[in-house]
């Protein structure tokens, strides 16, 4: 059962996904890196309730295939994000949860617009929902899970070389 949060709580929740977005964008990965707990999964299924230890994902990153994805980021030799994509998260329609276990729940909808000069000036647009289950640590929060539920997740995507 879940319960909603308080104004200032879903406050500093909203501020919290607002700055792991912008770390994102600009490629501060070890910074972006640092909000995640050690349990942590990044997931981008190919669509909601699928389960993936029985239906193939996106991706679906524990913490220490997180930190080697990070680890190639930050080589330089990521071939597919030389140079770095240039994007902007658009975040809205935030939704916020307490959990029975004292974790959040936070949803919410994105706009992800992606340009790469790889592929002739390619511009990409990304959107979908994201779904964060954070806990309290210290005076801020950190990351559990992370799911990207893409509007067109069934179809296929051309690459996902960079942090959605």
């Amino acid at each position: 059962m879940s319960a909603t949060v308080s104004a200032a709580l879903a406050k500093a929740l909203e501020g919290f996904i607002i700055r792991e977005a912008k770390l994102a964008d600009e490629g501060q990965y070890e910074a972006w890196e640092a909000l995640w707990a050690d349990d942590a999964v990044y997931w981008v299924p190919l669509r909601d309730g699928d389960d993936p230890t029985q239906q193939v994902s996106h991706l679906y990153d524990n913490r220490r295939r997180l930190a080697t994805r990070i680890r190639q980021l930050m080589t330089g030799y990521r071939y597919s994000q030389l140079p770095i994509s240039g994007m902007r998260r658009l975040i809205s329609n935030y939704e916020f949860f307490t959990e029975a276990d004292g974790r959040y729940r936070v949803e919410a909808n994105f706009f992800l617009p992606e340009y790469s000069i790889q592929s002739i000036h390619d511009f990409r647009i990304w959107s979908g929902r994201y779904v964060y289950t954070l806990s309290a640590k210290g005076d801020d929060f950190q990351i559990h899970t992370k799911k990207v539920l893409l509007v067109n997740g069934t179809e296929p995507v051309p690459t996902m070389a960079f942090l959605i």
